[in-house]
């Protein structure tokens, strides 16, 4: 393997010049560092991690923070991270919280005492003022999914949940339904709050009551789904669609329907939202709003390396946008299944 003093040797160079056109410091020419960094490339050059981390007082590790990999929006986003983190040379330390605040608050320290360049924060709610405290000690910190209310403004990588849940709402309408149910997920944090937002103000646009009773909580998980679409169908038998602000808890709200003996989409339409691998395996498919959870994970890492770098950041916050995916959980206007085909519109 080569070491250092092979690609100053061979770029006839000093140690000393070597070293700074390889860890991208100042003093050394353009030509000269593009000729080292060819060299090591040739010579398959790999620093020696120890002495490296000494030099740019880096160890090129990033945190971070999810709240739970069971879900499969969180192993979606962590692939992402991780992938990137690989094109971008830094190793992850990886801690759940389990939505524990405390447990939150441990990792954070762990991950600092450990010496992590910067930590990613994928948790959608609590301990916000731990953010904002690293933020302001000028620590490298990058937020996925959430918003952080702070003066000068933490880094953040978000997506369009409003926009989403509209697009839900407006193929349903488009289809011919009109008694349209919701399933939340958690009412405290921002993208539940946004998609109940869409599905209120997208209803009363078109001049449809909505009813308390069409509005349940399932906690984002498949069970949470299955109760609150049992709910539902208990309080509304008349619902005719349902759009689940996930697609974890749509396999439970569909699970549900199926129980009480009732057809997707013929009896009732189910539309969810994330786009999990899973979503095109249900029977039938499972139409959804995609969010762009594998690259929301790479722009977090990208972001945070940037920080870490000191490099110019262009806008601190990155909205990503969505996707609608029409599968066969809903029917279109005049098809036999479609509530329109079958009863004419009823509002």
């Amino acid at each position: 393997m080569a070491r250092l003093e092979d690609i100053a040797r061979a770029c006839g160079v000093s140690k000393a010049t070597a070293s700074l056109a390889l860890n991208g410091k100042p003093g050394v020419s353009a030509e000269t560092r593009r000729l080292v960094l060819e060299v090591a490339k040739k010579l398959n050059y790999r620093p020696h991690a120890p002495a490296r981390s000494l030099v740019l007082h880096r160890t090129d590790t990033l945190g971070v923070i999810v709240p739970d990999l069971s879900s499969p929006f969180y192993a979606e986003v962590v692939r992402g991270v991780e992938d990137e983190a690989v094109q971008q040379g830094f190793f992850l330390v990886l801690t759940t919280t389990l939505g524990n605040p405390e447990r939150e608050e441990f990792c954070l320290r762990l991950l600092r005492e450990r010496r992590a360049d910067g930590i990613l924060f994928v948790t959608p709610r609590g301990n916000e003022h731990l953010i904002r405290e690293i933020h302001a000690e000028g620590f490298p910190v990058v937020v996925v999914d959430r918003e952080i209310q702070c003066e000068d403004g933490v880094v953040e990588v978000i997506v369009d949940n409003y926009g989403g849940a509209v697009q839900a709402m407006h193929h349903l309408l488009a289809c011919g339904y009109r008694r349209i149910g919701f399933i939340n997920g958690i009412p405290e944090i921002q993208a539940s709050q946004e998609r109940l937002r869409a599905y209120r103000d997208v209803l009363s646009s078109q001049g449809i009551r909505v009813r308390r009773s069409w509005v349940e909580v399932g906690w984002f998980l498949p069970e949470g789904g299955y109760q609150a679409m049992t709910r539902l169908l208990r309080v509304s038998p008349r619902l005719d669609a349902v759009f689940v602000a996930c697609d974890w808890m749509a396999l439970g709200a569909m699970r549900a329907i199926r129980e009480k003996g009732l057809r997707i989409p013929e009896d009732i339409a189910v539309v969810g939202f994330d786009d999990v691998p899973l979503a095109a395996q249900t029977d039938p498919p499972l139409t959804t709003v995609r969010q762009p959870m594998v690259e929301m994970g790479r722009m977090g890492v990208r972001l945070l390396v940037q920080l870490i770098r000191k490099e110019q950041i262009s806008q601190k916050k990155v909205l990503l946008p969505t996707e609608l995916v029409v599968r066969g959980t809903t029917a279109h206007v005049g098809s036999p299944e479609s509530p329109c085909f079958r009863q004419g519109n009823h509002g």
